[in-house]
């Protein structure tokens, strides 16, 4: 399996590459007002309006501003493009499918983990970007795919 390795915090992840569709850095941000508090806002990219989810926020971990290392994983989510907002993305990397075990008892209620992959001296959270948002954050970035169609008929 070959994982996209990201930090947040002091945690490395890592996402099935098959679920990225490219990695960009960070850009300048148009907030939407009144959307979901883990959605930062949204970007243009390739002429396409993405909203954009701090994975920071929708994970709890202190909310900080992106640095210059932060990046955009941008991703298909019910048919849309989004972009996840990461402190940084370090590299793609090969794992044999034997050093990652399921997770345990404590990280069960992670629906989003995949797994914990032990590579010497790391130990990567296996994620999957597809879950990481619930049902009720589908609808906050729906509403904010449909503020933004809005605004552009006016």
């Amino acid at each position: 399996m070959e994982l996209v390795i990201f930090r947040l915090a002091d945690k490395e992840y890592g996402a099935d590459i098959r679920q990225i569709r490219q990695v960009i850095r960070m850009r300048e941000v148009t907030p939407v007002p009144d959307s979901a508090a883990f959605v930062e806002g949204v970007i243009s990219l390739h002429g396409k309006v993405i909203p954009l989810v701090s994975l920071r926020k929708k994970m709890g971990v202190s909310a900080e501003k992106p640095s210059r290392w932060s990046r955009i994983i941008v991703t298909t989510l019910d048919s849309n493009l989004i972009g996840v907002v990461v402190d940084t993305v370090s590299d793609v990397i090969s794992v044999e499918t034997a050093s990652i075990t399921p997770p345990d008892d404590v990280l069960k209620n992670a629906s989003y983990l995949e797994g914990v992959a032990k590579l010497f001296n790391r130990l990567i959270l296996i994620v999957n970007i597809e879950k990481l948002l619930t049902k009720d954050d589908r609808i906050g970035i729906d509403e904010v795919h449909k503020k933004v169609e809005i605004r552009k008929r006016s």
